[in-house]
């Protein structure tokens, strides 16, 4: 219905069906997620539609950056950044920390932690402090699995006060915060190397992850226990 609508519906749709569900965990990158995407990006550079490429953009970029070929996550960050201009020139600014987050997290993948969490930190708190609890829970992970990544004593510190927060949101009946909180206790607890504790975390992180259908969550979960073995 989408496609014989206008551009704007069009990347709207694609967004909501497969954007957020991909940042979120709740689908898998696939090929034709990734060519809804793309043709979405096509259709609003063909009208001109700068609200319409905003969302579509958005979408393919976040497809992109999670995959594993180094290209595509390039070219991931590049459509990241021009969202981010989109944004700014239409005064979006609420979604502003969302692209520093993404970037960030590409900042980390090519092994410098330290600028990348100084980049997380600002915009989880502009999140927060702008009540954005959509990006929030997502923002707030990200930052806890970067800052276990470096591993330092501060860091597991850090994350441990940050994950103690996320119950705190006034929107606290949430699968997806309820599934988030799971895992980041479960990276936590073997970033202390508690491994009685990961694994009972774990073991309930995938449980969870199966009974909603979450595919993301569910490879996360595998691909943790796989680690642990």
């Amino acid at each position: 219905m989408a496609r014989h609508s206008n551009p704007e519906t069009l990347s709207g749709a694609v967004a909501w069906t497969y954007g957020f569900a991909m940042q979120y965990g709740v689908l898998r990158t696939t090929d034709s997620a990734v060519r809804a995407s793309e043709d979405a990006v096509q259709t609003a550079h063909r009208a001109s539609s700068d609200r319409a490429l905003g969302l579509a953009a958005y979408t393919l970029a976040v497809g992109l950056l999670n995959r594993d070929a180094a290209a595509d996550r390039h070219r991931g960050l590049e459509l990241m950044m021009q969202t981010r201009d989109l944004w700014l020139r239409q005064r979006a600014l609420f979604l502003i920390p969302v692209t520093d987050l993404w970037a960030a997290r590409e900042t980390a993948r090519r092994g410098d932690r330290d600028t990348a969490i100084e980049v997380m930190r600002q915009a989880v708190d502009e999140l927060r402090q702008a009540e954005n609890l959509f990006y929030g829970v997502w923002g707030t992970g990200l930052l806890v699995e970067t800052l276990l990544k470096r591993g330092s004593r501060h860091d597991v510190a850090e994350a441990q006060e940050a994950i103690d927060r996320l119950p705190n949101l006034p929107d606290d009946d949430s699968a997806m915060l309820e599934i988030t909180l799971l895992r980041l206790r479960a990276l936590l607890a073997r970033a202390r190397g508690d491994h009685v504790a990961y694994r009972d975390l774990v073991s309930r992180y995938r449980a969870m992850a199966e009974s909603l259908g979450f595919e993301g969550h569910i490879d996360w979960a595998e691909a943790m226990i796989e680690g642990e073995d």
